[in-house]
């Protein structure tokens, strides 16, 4: 008389070795996951800007609008000698009672900073918002690239993008006093 097999026994039997097959890449070869994506973050002071009206006035009334780098989403890839990072920068942008034109021109910037704290390469992004009607709110998105080639692919991670609006001193300075506040 036969008896039954057992589920356990019919699992070791018939499963397991297939499991193993299917897994012989990652138990015979070196196949670990690969490096975390480097840091990319918005510089502190350089994630708003408010851009005045010629002269002196700096009330409510003198302001041609303001913007605001929103949350950074985002992505990397390793190749054979380069690491591709892919990021959705938002900026929010309100228009103020000073701009007449009804358009925003702002610059942002995306730096690569090595491991080592030097910045290797920098990048300086005109933004052009036309505001139709009444309205006095928009939202501008740009999709960036970055390619960093690497010698050895396992660097990746210590390396950081860093973003922020192509500000003058001023700028910085009253962003910097406002943060005090």
């Amino acid at each position: 008389m036969t008896r039954p097999t057992s589920f356990p026994r019919l699992f070791a039997l018939v499963a397991l070795p297939a499991l193993l097959l299917a897994g012989c890449g990652s138990l015979f070869g070196p196949s670990a996951p690969p490096p975390a994506c480097p840091d990319a973050r918005v510089v502190a002071n350089l994630d708003r800007v408010t851009q005045y009206r010629p002269g002196e006035g700096r009330d409510l009334t003198d302001v041609l609008f303001e913007a605001r780098i929103g949350d950074l989403a985002g992505e990397c890839v390793y190749d054979d000698d380069a690491l591709r990072v892919a990021i959705t920068i938002p900026i929010q942008i309100a228009r103020g009672p000073a701009n007449q034109e009804r358009v925003v021109r702002l610059e942002y910037f995306s730096a690569i900073q090595a491991p080592d704290g030097a910045v290797v390469a920098k990048r300086v992004f005109p933004v052009e918002v036309t505001f139709e009607g009444n309205q006095s709110r928009a939202l501008f998105t740009d999709a960036l690239e970055q390619r960093i080639p690497l010698a050895d692919l396992k660097q990746g991670p210590a390396y950081r993008v860093l973003l922020g609006f192509q500000l003058s001193e001023a700028q910085v300075q009253e962003n910097m006093r406002r943060t005090r506040r």
